[in-house]
């Protein structure tokens, strides 16, 4: 078990580098080119290793509990950012779709659970850190529960090509959420002692989603520009 639980981590170390590094090239080079598609999928399977092996190396201690967690987020995020590209044409959910939704909602409520453990043995740090996380990650889960049950316009009738907008904006913050939560694993594993362990948790999250928020407006004026050209 031993032996077995160093590969898993060794596997874990190399494919969260992998993500860290590949997952700049497709935010910086052209949208939709070569370089953006193949390095994309590269980051993609490299976050796919990631959760598998946080969900191999799994143990009832609440650090471990939450990289597992967080994992799951991340490639969540992910593989929805992914599927966005892929249902742009019509918008309509495969199964993978729905059971990654229903995974996501088991992790979720589980991460509110430990949330909930944690408070019960006096730990503030995990007890804010699994109810932040969880219910974030329930909300993104419910908005896409609620898109494919048709309950949540996407401005797309079905059968037609969900409208840019949507599915690049929300491309973006998927992918933009994914490899935020990448980067803050790498910091905490490399937390310098002189910045307390909520701050890595939670500043990553804060500074990128500013940044994504602010690269959303960029990109909707380009849309409102190209719009009112035609």
């Amino acid at each position: 078990m031993q032996n077995f639980l160093k590969i898993t981590l060794y596997f874990h170390i190399v494919a969260g580098f992998l993500a860290l590094v590949t997952g700049l090239i497709p935010m910086f080079s052209k949208k939709g080119g070569k370089a953006h598609i193949l390095w994309g999928r590269v980051y993609f399977w490299a976050m796919f290793v990631v959760a598998l092996t946080a969900l191999l190396r799994f143990q009832m201690k609440l650090n471990l509990i939450f990289l597992a967690g967080i994992a799951v987020f991340s490639f969540y995020n992910t593989f929805t950012g992914a599927r966005l590209v892929h249902r742009k044409e019509n918008g309509k959910p495969i199964f993978l779709d729905w059971f990654a939704s229903v995974l996501g909602v088991i992790c979720s409520l589980a991460m509110v659970y430990f949330s909930y453990l944690a408070f019960r043995m006096d730990n503030v740090f995990y007890t804010v850190l699994f109810l932040v996380f969880g219910i974030f990650m329930f909300v993104l889960v419910f908005e896409d529960l609620q898109i494919f049950a048709g309950r949540k316009s996407i401005k797309s009738e079905e059968g037609t090509p969900v409208p840019v907008r949507y599915w690049f904006q929300n491309h973006i913050s998927r992918m933009g959420g994914s490899y935020i939560a990448t980067v803050t694993a790498f910091l905490v594993v490399n937390n310098p002692p002189f910045i307390p362990g909520l701050v890595v948790w939670i500043a990553p999250g804060v500074i990128g989603g500013i940044i994504i928020a602010r690269t959303r407006v960029y990109y909707l004026k380009k849309f409102e520009k190209r719009e009112t050209e035609l």
